[in-house]
């Protein structure tokens, strides 16, 4: 059974992706300004046109398509073994452009060979110290958040989000 400090933590960083996801909704040339994530030798940004990194990333594990609820377009998200990607779409039919990068396994890492089961002290020491709350550091550069997540003094969830 989880503490109330854990439950707490999880409700924290529920309610901080939630507020982050839904404040940007504007692509931007994100190439080279924020953190970014690569995977099968793709890279990709919050904000970056998504298409060559879904085209890369091979098929999902599942697709989920919702009406856009800022734009005239969609918002999906692409679930994967280790990682989900959301994008969203001006338009109907339009460019996807990234939300967000959740890392979800420790089959991947950050460029900076962070991911999941990592330690906390791990983190410090690749990205600095940062105000965590309830377990949750972020990090910021350019037009992106690092948000990650530690439980028990591991990382549980590693978060790619816009600022």
């Amino acid at each position: 059974m989880k503490t109330r400090k854990q439950i707490m933590k999880m409700i924290t960083a529920v309610c901080l992706v939630a507020a982050l996801a839904f404040t940007f909704y504007a692509p931007v040339n994100a190439a080279g300004r924020g953190y970014s994530f690569k995977y099968k030798g793709v890279s990709v940004s919050v904000g970056s046109n998504a298409s060559s990194f879904i085209k890369k990333a091979g098929k999902p594990t599942k697709t989920v398509r919702k009406k856009s609820c800022a734009y005239k377009g969609e918002d999906v998200t692409y679930t994967y073994k280790y990682f989900t990607l959301k994008t969203y779409s001006n338009t109907k039919g339009g460019t996807e452009y990234v939300n967000s990068i959740t890392l979800t396994s420790s089959k991947v890492s950050t460029p900076e060979k962070v991911k999941v089961g990592s330690s906390e002290k791990t983190v410090t020491k690749k990205y600095g110290k940062a105000k965590a709350n309830f377990g949750v550091y972020t990090y910021t550069k350019g037009n992106s958040k690092l948000i990650i997540t530690v439980d028990n003094k591991k990382v549980s969830q590693i978060q790619y989000v816009a600022k």
